[in-house]
């Protein structure tokens, strides 16, 4: 185990390190941080609209009007339904901000060049307008939104680093110099996007949104959202977090947009009144996260229960309040887990065992799939079971987690409670 340690410390460390500080992965990580307050406040509204109790929604008819569902979801689709043009402003935006470039401008330009490669209006045969697409404004074109973004912000500053920009004489404020300096550059990018759009339109894919879709996006969403994807994701979450590397948010950051087309299809569904079709989304994770990575409030509860000696009982009184609002640092250097041969066994254990029982249990149809709608991420268990999946299955899941995790973790801690009681007598 030993051995085990020191090659991810020497190996694995550096690499995530590197991963972690990865320009354009920051940028995508902290666009989606930067809009998620949104996202749950639609979420949030598509809760109260949506709440599964036939009294409830008889209630808030009475009292409001029967079309008070549509009223109330009208914030939730104005954020879904146009995700994708604020995300490509924010990316680019973030992206700029690294390069101390003029980050309104860039946020600006991407936007533009990802509605001059999306299709408004459709034709049919005698050239009349048919209908107007929105579709891929939406979640559905988030891969050539952050794609694009990343693209035309790196080639702006390219152009701008080799001074093909206007320069205006002394004594011009310096917004108006930074505004002339940006026409060149600008000029270029725009006239590469449309020169996209064109030739993508001479093929039979017709948009660049199609095919990225296509050969892009589906393979790696239908790989990264199935059971293996999810074993991989909270391995890849714990191996990191086993020699310190807080990895929830870079991991969650790098595979959040393949998420958010399972959640947005989980939402249309819940909106029809149809049973959501995609088990693995994020709210998935939020189910097992109980107590942060690893679980760890399975282990907490371990402690408090059965652990002997004064140091295992003092760690877990002074961690149990965080560890219910998934805050689990205080245990994890507490304890310690962290570089800890004993505990990492059962900290990487225990989100694999019951990724597969949830997802099990979700797909047979014996707990309700999430629904896709979006929680603060220090929501307490049980409670955050109930609302991500409307459904109290998601609560008694939890609860079985919890349970599975504590039995788990428990031949583990009591071997590192011998030693510290040992410690502690002599």
């Amino acid at each position: 185990m030993n051995n085990v340690l020191g090659f991810l410390e020497a190996r694995l460390m550096p690499l995530a390190a590197r991963v972690a500080q990865q320009k354009h992965l920051c940028a995508i990580r902290n666009a989606y941080i930067s809009f998620m307050p949104f996202i749950i406040v639609g979420s949030v509204l598509l809760i109260i609209s949506s709440f599964p109790y036939s009294g409830y929604q008889h209630f808030m008819a009475v009292l409001f009007g029967k079309s008070w569902n549509s009223i109330i979801e009208i914030p939730f689709n104005a954020v879904f339904a146009t995700m994708s043009l604020f995300i490509s402003f924010l990316v680019a935006y973030r992206l700029a901000e690294q390069y101390e470039e003029d980050a309104v401008s860039c946020g600006i330009l991407a936007l533009v060049c990802f509605l001059i490669l999306t299709p408004f209006i459709t034709l049919d045969a005698a050239g009349n307008v048919m209908a107007i697409p929105t579709e891929w404004i939406g979640s559905k074109g988030l891969f050539v939104s952050m794609i694009g973004s990343i693209l035309w912000t790196e080639l702006f500053c390219y152009l701008k680093r080799k001074h093909l920009v206007i320069k205006m004489p002394e004594g011009v404020p310096p917004a108006v110099q930074e505004s002339f300096a940006a026409l060149i550059p600008g000029l270029v990018v725009i006239v590469l996007a449309l020169a996209i759009r064109i030739g993508f339109a001479h093929t039979s894919y017709q948009t660049i949104h199609q095919f990225i879709y296509d050969v892009v996006a589906l393979p790696i969403r239908h790989f990264g959202t199935s059971y293996i994807g999810a074993l991989l994701t909270v391995l890849s979450i714990t191996i990191l977090w086993s020699v310190g590397i807080n990895s929830g948010s870079m991991v969650n950051g790098i595979i959040r947009p393949l998420w958010m087309q399972n959640q947005t299809d989980n939402l249309a569904a819940l909106q029809a009144g149809h049973v959501p079709p995609h088990v693995i989304t994020e709210q998935f994770f939020d189910m097992i996260w109980m107590g942060g990575a690893g679980t760890t409030l399975s282990l907490v509860i371990a402690m408090l229960i059965f652990a002997r000696s004064k140091s295992v009982r003092e760690v877990a009184r002074l961690g149990a309040v965080a560890s219910c609002f998934n805050i689990n640092e205080p245990i994890l250097f507490g304890l310690p887990i962290i570089m800890n041969p004993i505990m990492l066994i059962p900290f990487n254990l225990v989100p694999l065992v019951l990724v597969t029982v949830q997802y099990v249990a979700m797909k047979i149809g014996m707990v309700a799939v999430t629904t896709g709608v979006f929680i603060p991420w220090t929501l307490p268990p049980v409670i955050s079971g109930f609302i991500v999946t409307a459904h109290l299955s998601g609560s008694l899941m939890q609860l079985t987690n919890l349970l599975i995790g504590a039995l788990l973790y428990l031949p583990f801690l009591k071997v590192l409670d011998k030693q510290y009681q040992a410690s502690e007598v002599a």
